[in-house]
Protein backbone atom coordinates (compact mmCIF):
# COMPACT_ATOMS: atom_id res chain seq x y z
CA UNK A 1 0.00 0.00 0.00
CA UNK A 2 1.47 3.34 -1.03
CA UNK A 3 1.15 6.50 1.03
CA UNK A 4 0.96 10.11 0.03
CA UNK A 5 2.72 11.70 2.98
CA UNK A 6 4.14 15.20 2.79
CA UNK A 7 6.02 17.08 5.52
CA UNK A 8 6.19 20.76 6.44
CA UNK A 9 8.96 21.90 8.80
CA UNK A 10 8.52 25.22 10.62
CA UNK A 11 11.06 27.11 12.71
CA UNK A 12 9.23 28.83 15.58
CA UNK A 13 10.18 31.37 18.23
CA UNK A 14 11.08 29.57 21.47
CA UNK A 15 10.31 32.76 23.39
CA UNK A 16 6.73 32.74 22.07
CA UNK A 17 6.13 28.99 22.43
CA UNK A 18 2.87 29.34 24.40
CA UNK A 19 1.36 31.45 21.63
CA UNK A 20 2.52 28.99 18.97
CA UNK A 21 1.11 26.05 20.94
CA UNK A 22 -2.25 27.77 21.19
CA UNK A 23 -2.34 27.92 17.38
CA UNK A 24 -1.39 24.24 17.20
CA UNK A 25 -4.30 23.39 19.47
CA UNK A 26 -6.65 25.22 17.13
CA UNK A 27 -5.25 23.28 14.18
CA UNK A 28 -5.75 19.95 15.96
CA UNK A 29 -9.33 20.88 16.78
CA UNK A 30 -10.06 21.68 13.13
CA UNK A 31 -8.17 18.82 11.46
CA UNK A 32 -8.70 15.11 12.10
CA UNK A 33 -6.09 12.35 12.04
CA UNK A 34 -6.70 11.56 8.38
CA UNK A 35 -5.88 15.13 7.44
CA UNK A 36 -3.08 15.87 9.93
CA UNK A 37 -1.39 12.49 10.34
CA UNK A 38 1.23 13.67 12.83
CA UNK A 39 2.70 16.75 14.47
CA UNK A 40 6.20 16.47 15.96
CA UNK A 41 7.68 19.15 18.20
CA UNK A 42 11.38 19.69 18.85
CA UNK A 43 12.73 22.04 21.53
CA UNK A 44 16.38 22.88 22.15
CA UNK A 45 16.72 24.04 25.77
CA UNK A 46 20.36 25.06 25.53
CA UNK A 47 20.27 28.66 26.77
CA UNK A 48 22.93 29.60 24.21
CA UNK A 49 20.90 28.20 21.33
CA UNK A 50 17.19 28.04 22.16
CA UNK A 51 15.27 26.49 19.27
CA UNK A 52 11.74 25.33 18.56
CA UNK A 53 10.59 23.40 15.48
CA UNK A 54 7.19 22.00 14.50
CA UNK A 55 6.81 19.32 11.83
CA UNK A 56 3.44 18.61 10.21
CA UNK A 57 2.84 15.42 8.26
CA UNK A 58 -0.18 15.07 5.96
CA UNK A 59 -1.47 12.00 4.14
CA UNK A 60 -4.94 12.81 2.75
CA UNK A 61 -5.66 16.45 3.64
CA UNK A 62 -9.04 17.84 2.72
CA UNK A 63 -9.27 20.96 0.60
CA UNK A 64 -7.92 24.06 2.33
CA UNK A 65 -6.38 22.25 5.31
CA UNK A 66 -2.76 22.74 4.29
CA UNK A 67 -3.45 26.38 3.44
CA UNK A 68 -5.04 26.82 6.88
CA UNK A 69 -1.96 25.30 8.53
CA UNK A 70 0.37 27.57 6.56
CA UNK A 71 -1.67 30.67 7.40
CA UNK A 72 -1.77 29.79 11.11
CA UNK A 73 1.98 29.21 11.31
CA UNK A 74 2.87 32.40 9.47
CA UNK A 75 0.47 34.32 11.70
CA UNK A 76 2.48 33.28 14.77
CA UNK A 77 5.76 34.32 13.18
CA UNK A 78 7.01 30.84 12.21
CA UNK A 79 9.42 30.44 9.32
CA UNK A 80 8.89 27.68 6.76
CA UNK A 81 12.09 25.63 6.44
CA UNK A 82 12.00 23.50 3.27
CA UNK A 83 15.78 23.18 3.62
CA UNK A 84 15.24 20.95 6.68
CA UNK A 85 13.53 17.59 7.05
CA UNK A 86 12.12 15.70 9.99
CA UNK A 87 15.01 13.25 9.55
CA UNK A 88 17.49 16.11 10.03
CA UNK A 89 15.87 17.12 13.30
CA UNK A 90 15.42 13.57 14.55
CA UNK A 91 19.08 12.79 13.86
CA UNK A 92 20.06 15.51 16.35
CA UNK A 93 18.38 13.61 19.19
CA UNK A 94 21.49 11.43 19.42
CA UNK A 95 23.48 14.64 20.03
CA UNK A 96 21.10 15.60 22.85
CA UNK A 97 20.20 18.74 20.97
CA UNK A 98 16.41 18.42 21.20
CA UNK A 99 13.61 17.36 23.46
CA UNK A 100 11.16 15.61 21.14
CA UNK A 101 7.47 14.84 21.52
CA UNK A 102 4.47 14.07 19.34
CA UNK A 103 1.45 16.35 19.68
CA UNK A 104 -1.32 13.86 18.97
CA UNK A 105 -4.23 16.12 19.85
CA UNK A 106 -5.02 19.45 21.47
CA UNK A 107 -5.25 17.93 24.97
CA UNK A 108 -1.76 16.45 24.72
CA UNK A 109 -0.26 19.86 23.96
CA UNK A 110 -1.14 21.17 27.43
CA UNK A 111 0.55 18.18 29.04
CA UNK A 112 3.72 18.30 26.95
CA UNK A 113 4.46 22.04 27.26
CA UNK A 114 6.11 21.93 30.74
CA UNK A 115 8.05 18.81 29.75
CA UNK A 116 9.23 19.98 26.35
CA UNK A 117 10.15 23.56 27.31
CA UNK A 118 12.41 24.06 30.31
CA UNK A 119 12.13 27.86 30.25
CA UNK A 120 9.11 30.10 30.39
CA UNK A 121 8.09 32.08 27.34
CA UNK A 122 8.87 35.75 26.86
CA UNK A 123 5.46 37.22 27.90
CA UNK A 124 5.47 35.20 31.15
CA UNK A 125 8.98 36.30 32.10
CA UNK A 126 8.15 39.91 31.24
CA UNK A 127 5.44 39.96 33.92
CA UNK A 128 8.03 39.65 36.68
CA UNK A 129 11.27 40.87 35.08
CA UNK A 130 11.52 44.01 32.96
CA UNK A 131 12.42 43.19 29.36
CA UNK A 132 11.86 46.69 28.04
CA UNK A 133 14.75 47.81 25.81
CA UNK A 134 16.90 50.44 27.47
CA UNK A 135 17.47 53.79 25.86
CA UNK A 136 14.49 53.92 23.51
CA UNK A 137 10.84 53.15 23.08
CA UNK A 138 9.44 51.13 20.19
CA UNK A 139 9.84 52.93 16.90
CA UNK A 140 7.30 54.53 14.59
CA UNK A 141 7.52 52.85 11.18
CA UNK A 142 7.13 55.45 8.43
CA UNK A 143 5.46 53.70 5.50
CA UNK A 144 5.52 55.87 2.40
CA UNK A 145 6.28 56.04 -1.30
CA UNK A 146 9.72 57.26 -2.32
CA UNK A 147 7.94 60.12 -4.14
CA UNK A 148 6.72 61.45 -0.79
CA UNK A 149 10.01 61.55 1.12
CA UNK A 150 10.15 65.38 1.38
CA UNK A 151 7.08 65.52 3.63
CA UNK A 152 8.19 62.51 5.68
CA UNK A 153 11.63 64.03 6.24
CA UNK A 154 10.03 67.29 7.36
CA UNK A 155 7.90 65.48 9.96
CA UNK A 156 10.70 63.32 11.44
CA UNK A 157 12.52 66.08 13.42
CA UNK A 158 9.26 67.18 15.06
CA UNK A 159 8.53 63.61 16.17
CA UNK A 160 12.10 63.24 17.45
CA UNK A 161 11.73 66.51 19.38
CA UNK A 162 8.80 64.92 21.22
CA UNK A 163 10.98 61.94 22.19
CA UNK A 164 9.66 59.60 19.51
CA UNK A 165 12.16 57.48 17.56
CA UNK A 166 11.20 56.49 14.02
CA UNK A 167 12.09 53.70 11.63
CA UNK A 168 12.93 55.31 8.30
CA UNK A 169 14.27 53.25 5.41
CA UNK A 170 16.74 55.88 4.23
CA UNK A 171 18.45 55.84 7.64
CA UNK A 172 17.76 52.38 9.06
CA UNK A 173 18.75 50.27 6.05
CA UNK A 174 22.54 49.99 5.88
CA UNK A 175 24.52 49.79 2.67
CA UNK A 176 24.84 46.16 1.63
CA UNK A 177 21.90 45.09 3.79
CA UNK A 178 19.05 43.11 2.20
CA UNK A 179 16.16 45.56 1.86
CA UNK A 180 13.36 43.02 2.37
CA UNK A 181 14.97 41.64 5.53
CA UNK A 182 15.58 45.12 6.92
CA UNK A 183 11.97 46.15 6.31
CA UNK A 184 10.66 42.97 7.93
CA UNK A 185 12.79 43.64 11.00
CA UNK A 186 11.56 47.24 11.08
CA UNK A 187 7.95 46.05 11.03
CA UNK A 188 8.60 43.57 13.84
CA UNK A 189 10.40 46.16 16.00
CA UNK A 190 7.88 48.98 15.59
CA UNK A 191 4.91 49.66 17.82
CA UNK A 192 3.30 52.17 15.47
CA UNK A 193 2.80 52.21 11.71
CA UNK A 194 2.32 55.63 10.15
CA UNK A 195 1.04 55.37 6.58
CA UNK A 196 1.41 58.43 4.35
CA UNK A 197 -1.28 57.55 1.83
CA UNK A 198 -0.97 59.27 -1.53
CA UNK A 199 -1.66 58.08 -5.07
CA UNK A 200 1.97 56.96 -5.22
CA UNK A 201 1.50 54.96 -1.99
CA UNK A 202 -1.57 53.15 -3.33
CA UNK A 203 0.27 52.07 -6.47
CA UNK A 204 3.43 50.92 -4.66
CA UNK A 205 3.95 47.15 -4.12
CA UNK A 206 6.42 47.96 -1.34
CA UNK A 207 3.84 50.00 0.56
CA UNK A 208 1.26 47.27 0.09
CA UNK A 209 3.62 44.67 1.53
CA UNK A 210 4.41 46.89 4.52
CA UNK A 211 0.71 47.38 5.16
CA UNK A 212 0.08 43.63 4.98
CA UNK A 213 2.98 43.03 7.37
CA UNK A 214 1.41 45.24 10.02
CA UNK A 215 -2.04 43.74 9.42
CA UNK A 216 -0.54 40.32 9.99
CA UNK A 217 0.98 41.46 13.29
CA UNK A 218 -2.31 43.01 14.35
CA UNK A 219 -4.21 39.84 13.43
CA UNK A 220 -1.73 37.78 15.44
CA UNK A 221 -2.63 39.60 18.63
CA UNK A 222 0.22 42.11 18.79
CA UNK A 223 -0.59 45.61 20.02
CA UNK A 224 0.23 47.74 16.99
CA UNK A 225 -1.20 51.20 16.39
CA UNK A 226 -2.06 51.94 12.75
CA UNK A 227 -2.25 55.63 11.82
CA UNK A 228 -2.88 57.17 8.42
CA UNK A 229 -2.22 60.56 6.89
CA UNK A 230 -4.24 60.86 3.70
CA UNK A 231 -3.45 63.12 0.76
CA UNK A 232 -6.07 65.56 -0.50
CA UNK A 233 -6.32 63.81 -3.88
CA UNK A 234 -7.10 60.38 -2.37
CA UNK A 235 -10.79 59.86 -1.72
CA UNK A 236 -12.18 57.90 1.22
CA UNK A 237 -13.36 55.12 -1.11
CA UNK A 238 -9.84 54.65 -2.49
CA UNK A 239 -8.46 53.71 0.92
CA UNK A 240 -8.02 50.04 1.84
CA UNK A 241 -11.16 48.86 3.61
CA UNK A 242 -9.54 48.39 7.03
CA UNK A 243 -8.30 52.01 6.96
CA UNK A 244 -11.72 53.33 5.96
CA UNK A 245 -12.94 52.08 9.33
CA UNK A 246 -10.27 54.01 11.26
CA UNK A 247 -10.06 57.74 11.86
CA UNK A 248 -7.29 59.31 9.79
CA UNK A 249 -5.65 62.72 9.37
CA UNK A 250 -6.47 64.49 6.12
CA UNK A 251 -3.74 66.68 4.60
CA UNK A 252 -4.65 70.27 3.77
CA UNK A 253 -2.77 73.15 2.19
CA UNK A 254 -2.26 74.77 5.58
CA UNK A 255 -1.29 71.65 7.57
CA UNK A 256 2.44 71.95 8.25
CA UNK A 257 4.87 69.20 9.19
CA UNK A 258 4.93 70.53 12.74
CA UNK A 259 1.13 70.52 12.89
CA UNK A 260 1.06 66.90 11.68
CA UNK A 261 3.45 65.87 14.47
CA UNK A 262 1.38 67.78 17.03
CA UNK A 263 -1.82 66.07 15.87
CA UNK A 264 -0.58 62.50 15.99
CA UNK A 265 1.90 62.61 18.90
CA UNK A 266 -0.64 62.40 21.79
CA UNK A 267 -2.16 59.12 20.60
CA UNK A 268 1.30 57.69 19.83
CA UNK A 269 2.60 58.56 23.30
CA UNK A 270 -0.49 57.04 24.87
CA UNK A 271 -0.05 53.83 22.88
CA UNK A 272 3.69 53.49 23.56
CA UNK A 273 3.48 54.42 27.24
CA UNK A 274 4.97 51.63 29.47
Amino acid sequence: MTTNYRDYVWECDYGEHSFVLSRLKELHNNQNAYELAYCFLYANNNVYNLEFYAVFGYETPSEGQIAAMQEAMRACGARYRPDLTNDDLFAELSNKRFQHMAANDSASIDMLEPILFWYKDRPTVAKSISMKPLGKMKTIFLSHSSHDKPLIEDVIPYLNRKGMPVWYDKVNIDYGETIVTAIQNGILQSGVALFLITRHFLSSPWCKNEMEGFLNRLGSGHEVLLLSIVSRDVSHDQLPLFLQMKRYLRLTETLSAEAIANEISPVIKKHLAP
